[in-house]
């Protein structure tokens, strides 16, 4: 029978102490447990068992580190490509062409241009600059 539920968590503190727990325990003379689960060499099986069970979780950590960065390192690289890419079409095809367009590269012919006349008001032509 366990002691604790099979979804109850251990916290890293408590791992740390049923860690400090097992080694005391292997320092017991004589400890011969009435329940053989509760054992030196039963301790001694768990630990070796957490031991590799961390090794592979600092195993996977690393090779997710490594796909991480591979991934960046991906993503670096075409968004250098298609700056580069990009730089060419504009040069190529002009910078208000269907083709820069087609990349998603608004048209200079597509920005609205300023009027540099003021506007009347209401007929009021002293509004205007340079009536005073």
């Amino acid at each position: 029978m366990s002691n604790i539920k099979p979804d109850t968590r251990v916290t890293a503190q408590e791992a740390d102490a049923d860690i400090d727990s097992y080694l005391a325990l292997k320092a017991i003379p004589g400890y011969t447990p009435h329940n053989p689960a509760h054992s030196v060499e039963a301790a001694t099986a768990a630990y070796n068992e957490l031991l590799a069970a961390e090794e592979d979780v600092l195993l996977a950590e690393n090779a997710l580190a490594a796909a991480r960065d591979a991934v960046m390192d991906g993503r670096r690289a075409l968004r250098n490509v298609i700056l580069g890419a990009k730089n060419e079409v504009r040069v190529i095809y002009g910078v208000s062409s269907n083709e820069l367009a087609s990349l998603g590269i608004k048209k200079k012919s597509d920005y609205a241009r300023h009027s540099s006349t003021a506007r009347k008001t209401d007929g009021d032509t002293s509004a205007a600059p340079g009536n005073h």
